[in-house]
C-alpha cells in the first residue's frame, strides 16, 4: 500500500484541488504570478484580505463560458510590509487583464499607483489606497467607476510570493532597457521592516532571481521613466515568466508551487472559468498580447493639496483610449 505523505494526491482534499485548478487561470493571465494557493476560502463570497468585508459583485454579470465574450480580471499586487496590518497594504501593482476571445487578444492595462481618483466613499486619493481602504471590493469598484471597465474577477498576489515562484522556476531573463538605481529601496520583507537597501540593476540582458526580480518590478527611484518605467518593468517580468512557464511540467511542479504561494494569492475566480481562461491564455503568442500604459498626455504630474506627488488624469482623453481598447464593452 502506498504511503500518503504531505505531497501525495490523496493527502490533498478535493477543495484544495479545486483551489489549485481555479488559480491556474490567474497564474497564466498574469504570466505565472498567481498560479497556486490551496485555500478553499478563495472561492467564498468574502475577501480573505479584509476579514468581514464582502467582495463587491462586478458591475455587470460575468459573461457566459463561450468564445465570444470579453473577460476582465483585475490583477492586484502588494508587498507584505511588516509595518502595517496585513489587510491594510497599498497595491503597488494594478493591471487589468482583458481576455478577448473574439479577437484572439489579451490586453494588459497598467494603472499607475499614483493616479488621483475619487475612491467611492473616501474622497480623492491615489488609486493604490483603494485596496487598503476596502480590499478587493473597493479596488474593483474604483476601477469600474473611474475607467468604466467592468471587472468580472480579481486576483491578488503578494509580492513575497513572487519571489518564491521565480526562485522555484530558476529565475527569469529580462533585457533591462534602463538601469535601475535606488538608494532608498524599502527592505520591508526582512527584520523589523523599517530598513532600506541599495538596489542597482544595470542595463542589458540580465538573469534575475526572485529577490532581484522583486526589486526590479518594485523600485520607484532612479528609473529614467519614473513610475511609468516601473509599470513597464512589471509587465516585462510577467512576460518573462510566461516564457519560463512554457517549458515547465506544471503538474509535476504543482505541489511545490502551491506551498510557495500559500497565503500569497486571493481570487474570486471559480474553477470552471479558471480552467477555460487557462486554456485560452496558454494558446496566445506574444503578438496576441497588447501592453498598454496610462502615459502623458493621458496623465500629468502634480502635487495634491497635502503635498503628495500624484498623477492627475485627463478623463476625456482616457475615455477615448478606453473606447479604443474596449469598444462597446465599457460600462455606460
Amino acid at each position: 500500500m502506498a504511503l500518503e505523505g504531505p505531497g501525495s494526491a490523496k493527502a490533498w482534499d478535493r477543495p484544495r484541488w479545486l483551489a489549485l485548478g481555479a488559480l491556474i487561470a490567474a497564474f497564466l493571465i498574469v504570466c505565472a504570478t498567481a498560479y497556486l494557493a490551496p485555500i478553499l476560502a478563495l472561492f467564498g463570497q468574502r475577501d480573505p484580505s479584509r476579514p468581514g468585508a464582502p467582495v463587491a459583485s462586478p458591475a455587470t454579470t460575468p459573461p457566459p463560458l463561450d468564445a465570444t465574450h470579453r473577460v476582465n480580471v483585475l490583477l492586484l499586487g502588494s508587498d507584505n510590509d511588516q509595518k502595517v496590518q496585513a489587510d491594510a497594504v497599498l497595491t503597488q501593482t494594478m493591471i487589468v487583464a482583458s481576455i478577448d476571445p473574439g479577437h484572439h487578444q489579451l490586453v494588459l492595462l497598467s494603472i499607475p499607483r499614483d493616479l488621483w481618483v475619487d475612491v467611492p466613499g473616501h474622497g480623492s486619493e491615489k488609486i493604490d489606497a483603494a485596496y487598503r481602504q476596502g480590499g478587493a471590493a473597493l479596488a474593483r469598484a474604483t476601477v469600474e467607476a473611474r475607467l468604466r471597465i467592468p471587472i468580472h474577477y480579481y486576483a491578488w498576489v503578494g509580492l513575497g510570493g513572487l519571489v518564491a515562484v521565480i526562485d522555484r522556476m530558476g529565475g527569469v531573463d529580462v533585457d533591462v532597457l534602463h538601469p535601475v538605481l535606488d538608494d532608498t529601496y524599502p527592505d520591508d520583507l526582512r527584520g523589523s521592516g523599517y530598513g532600506y537597501t541599495r538596489v542597482f540593476i544595470p542595463a542589458g540582458p540580465q538573469h534575475l532571481d526572485g529577490d532581484h526580480a522583486l526589486q526590479y518590478v518594485r523600485s520607484r527611484h532612479g528609473d529614467l521613466l519614473s513610475d511609468f518605467g516601473r509599470s513597464a518593468r512589471q509587465q516585462q517580468v510577467l512576460l518573462a515568466l510566461q516564457r519560463r512557464v512554457s517549458g515547465m511540467d506544471l503538474l509535476a511542479e504543482a505541489p511545490a508551487l502551491a506551498r510557495d504561494m500559500n497565503g500569497h494569492v486571493k481570487t474570486d475566480l471559480d474553477p470552471l472559468r479558471a480552467a477555460q481562461l487557462a486554456l485560452y491564455v496558454r494558446a496566445l503568442g506574444l503578438t496576441d498580447i497588447q501592453q498598454v500604459y496610462l502615459l502623458p498626455p493621458l496623465v500629468a504630474d502634480a502635487l495634491s493639496a497635502d503635498g503628495q506627488q500624484i498623477l492627475v488624469p485627463d478623463w476625456p482623453l482616457i475615455g477615448q483610449r478606453m473606447r479604443q481598447l474596449f469598444g462597446n464593452d465599457l460600462l455606460g
